[in-house]
């Protein structure tokens, strides 16, 4: 796949020491953070396709069954099983950014986590092992000349309400960073022949992961 620039020294050594890590072998769904059975199976067939090399993964879940609350427990086996270090969350709005990094907080307390926005400028983080950011904000930080984060930082990157949020200009962010991708949406767009949802993340139309 073609990358878009350079790695860090660092970022390669994280790259090859994942190379040496197998299939994800324990994809057990901690229950103080979901008892949900079909989080337990979405995050079963997730691990299943990263574990086949494939890139992208593509959850189609219903409003209000918990879609952060799945990427949380995605995020807590990845790290389990050391595929992932550090995680992008990205959303379209600060509203869902904040409210995203309050659950980060509660399920993952152990975690380095800031939310990075426009507002916030002085209490940024950005070497936390999670960082939540609106689409803008992220585009804006990798448009400037001294660019705050390298093509390898991040290992998990999760699109909320991807069926919005990754097309156009945002397209950017994803060539740019050369990680894991989870998309989230509960109404895909799914109109065959032109850029739909489905397409985007490898995937048959109406077939999410």
């Amino acid at each position: 796949r073609r990358v878009f620039g350079y790695y860090s020294l660092g970022e390669l050594h994280s790259l090859i020491v994942r190379r040496t890590l197998g299939t994800i072998k324990d994809t057990r769904v901690n229950q103080k953070i979901s008892d949900r059975y079909f989080i337990q199976n979405a995050c079963t067939a997730v691990c299943s396709t990263y574990s086949s090399f494939k890139r992208k993964a593509l959850s189609v879940m219903a409003t209000g069954t918990g879609k952060t609350r799945f990427a949380i427990s995605l995020v807590d086996i990845l790290k389990r099983n050391d595929w992932v270090k550090s995680v992008l969350f990205l959303a379209d709005r600060t509203e869902l950014v904040n409210q995203a990094k309050k659950d980060f907080i509660k399920y993952l307390p152990n975690e380095t986590i800031c939310a990075i926005s426009e507002v916030n400028k002085d209490q940024r983080d950005f070497a936390a092992n999670i960082i939540l950011s609106t689409y803008p904000t992220m585009l804006n930080l990798l448009d400037t000349g001294e660019k705050k984060f390298g093509i390898g930082r991040f290992d998990l990157i999760i699109i909320d309400e991807c069926h919005r949020s990754c097309y156009n200009k945002y397209q950017a962010i994803f060539h740019y960073f050369d990680s894991l991708v989870l998309g989230l949406t509960a109404t895909p767009k799914d109109q065959e022949g032109q850029e739909d949802t489905y397409s985007l993340f490898g995937l048959e139309v109406g077939h999410p992961t």
